[in-house]
C-alpha cells in the first residue's frame, strides 16, 4: 500500500476515533462493554517456515486484544483490536506480525430497521506473505417477525505481497494494489434456535497495477449465491453454509473457475467434555504466478476436558490445503498438539502447550516441525453495566 494511501487510512481513523465521544454525548448509552487480554507465550520452533534444513529458532509473541460496546448490538459504537507479534532469532527469521483494528456502529431507525457499519484495518507480515487492507462495510438488516431481510455493500483497498515458495523465491518488488466492491442482500427464517437463509453475492475486483509483473490481467467477477443453516439441541449446536462460486475473467487472460465452497461447525458438550469439529472451504487472494485464487480446505477436531474451574486440556488436530488455481501447486499441512491452561485467579491463565506438524508442498520434500510454549495471559474487565438511561426507539 502506498504512502499516501496508508496516510490517508490514518487520518480517517483518527478523525473517527474523535468523533465517537461526539457520538455518545448525543445519546447517552445503556451499558459499557469493555474486555481486554493480554498475554506473553514463549517457546521453541524446529523450523518456523517449513523448509527443509532449516535450523530451529526460539520464538517469543506478545498479544493483546480489547473488545470495546456502548450502547447495544442492536444501537451502539464499539472497537475491536487485536496485536499479536512473534519475534524470532534475528539472525534467522524477521518477526512476524498480524494486527487488526475494526471501528463499529450501529443505528436503530426503528424497532425494526437498524444499520451497521464498519471500517476495518489489517496488517499482515510474515516470512511468505505480506498484506495491508482497508474495508468498509455497510449492512441493512430488517425484522419481519420470524424472517430477517439484509443487504451488505463492502469496498476494499488492498495490497498484497506473497512469497513464490514452491520455486524458493523471494517477494515481488512491489505489492499489487487491489480494490474490490460487492453487495449480498439475503433474507433469512427464524424458529426458536433454527435458522435457515439464502443470499447472493456480486463483487468486481481490479488491480490498479494494471498488469502483474508477467504482464497479465487479473481482473475479475465473482458470483455467489449461498445458502445457510444454523440450530441448537440440548446444548448442542450446528452451522453450515453451502456457496457455489464462479470466478470470471473479463480478459480471458486466466482460466474461469467453479468451485463449491462450504464451511460447517458442531459442538458437541457431554459432562465434563466438549467436541467441536469443523470443515471449510474459502478462497483468498494470491500474488504467485499464472494465480489469482488460493482455494483454501481447512479440517479440524478439537476435544477439551475441563476437569474443574481452574485446569482444562485439549487435542486438536488439523489438516489444511491450499491449492493454488492456475499454477498446479498445493501446500499440504497437517497438525495435532496438546493444550493445557490453568487457571490462577484474579483473570490470570498460565498455558503449556506442544504441538507436532507437516507441510508439504509441491516439487519439494515433507518437512516434519515441532513446537513448545509456555504462556501467561491477563484478562481485564472495565465493563460499566446499566449506568445510564433506556433510550428510545
Amino acid at each position: 500500500m502506498s504512502m499516501r494511501v496508508a496516510r490517508s487510512v490514518f487520518v480517517l481513523f483518527y478523525v473517527l476515533v474523535g468523533a465517537l465521544p461526539v457520538i455518545a454525548a448525543e445519546e447517552p448509552a445503556e451499558t459499557l462493554a469493555s474486555t481486554a487480554v493480554v498475554g506473553l507465550r514463549g517457546g521453541f520452533d524446529s523450523s518456523p517456515t517449513n523448509s527443509k534444513g532449516e535450523k530451529g529458532s526460539p520464538t517469543l509473541t506478545g498479544f493483546a486484544s480489547w473488545n470495546y460496546l456502548r450502547g447495544t448490538a442492536q444501537d451502539g459504537y464499539g472497537l475491536d483490536l487485536l496485536l499479536v507479534d512473534t519475534q524470532y532469532d534475528p539472525r534467522q527469521l524477521a518477526a512476524s506480525r498480524s494486527h487488526a483494528l475494526t471501528l463499529k456502529h450501529t443505528t436503530g431507525i426503528s424497532e425494526t430497521l437498524s444499520l451497521q457499519s464498519s471500517l476495518a484495518i489489517e496488517n499482515e507480515q510474515s516470512w511468505s506473505r505480506r498484506r495491508n487492507a482497508l474495508t468498509w462495510r455497510e449492512r441493512l438488516n430488517l425484522s419481519l417477525g420470524s424472517f430477517r431481510l439484509f443487504a451488505n455493500g463492502e469496498a476494499r483497498l488492498a495490497a498484497l505481497n506473497e512469497r513464490n515458495v514452491f520455486a524458493n523465491g523471494d517477494f515481488l518488488p512491489q505489492d499489487e494494489n487491489l480494490a474490490t466492491l460487492g453487495i449480498t442482500p439475503g433474507i433469512a427464517w427464524r424458529q426458536g434456535e433454527t435458522e435457515i437463509g439464502v443470499s447472493f453475492t456480486t463483487s468486481s475486483t481490479r488491480f490498479t497495477n494494471g498488469t502483474d509483473y508477467l504482464g497479465m490481467r487479473r481482473d475479475n467477477y465473482r458470483l455467489q449465491p449461498n445458502l445457510f443453516v444454523s440450530t441448537a439441541l440440548k446444548g448442542a449446536s450446528f452451522e453450515a453454509s453451502l456457496s457455489p462460486l464462479q470466478v470470471i475473467f473479463p480478459d480471458r487472460e486466466f482460466e474461469n473457475e467453479k468451485k463449491l465452497l462450504y464451511t460447517a461447525k458442531l459442538r458437541v458438550p457431554y459432562d465434563w467434555l466438549t467436541l467441536d469439529l469443523s470443515s471449510g472451504r474459502t478462497v483468498e487472494d494470491t500474488t504467485l504466478p499464472f494465480a489469482v485464487i488460493n482455494l483454501v480446505t481447512q479440517h479440524e477436531g478439537k476435544l477439551t476436558a475441563r476437569f474443574n474451574d481452574t485446569n482444562a486440556l485439549s487435542l486438536t488436530v488439523r489438516q489444511k490445503l491450499e491449492d493454488y488455481l492456475g499454477l498446479d501447486a498445493t501446500t499440504r499441512t497437517s497438525s495435532i498438539g496438546l493444550d493445557y491452561a490453568r487457571g490462577l485467579g484474579n483473570g490470570m491463565t498460565a498455558t503449556a502447550s506442544a504441538a507436532w506438524r507437516k507441510t508439504k508442498d509441491t516439487g519439494l520434500e515433507a518437512v516434519p516441525a515441532f513446537v513448545v510454549q509456555l504462556g501467561l495471559q491477563k484478562q481485564l474487565d472495565f465493563s460499566e453495566p446499566g449506568k445510564s438511561a433506556k433510550k428510545g426507539g
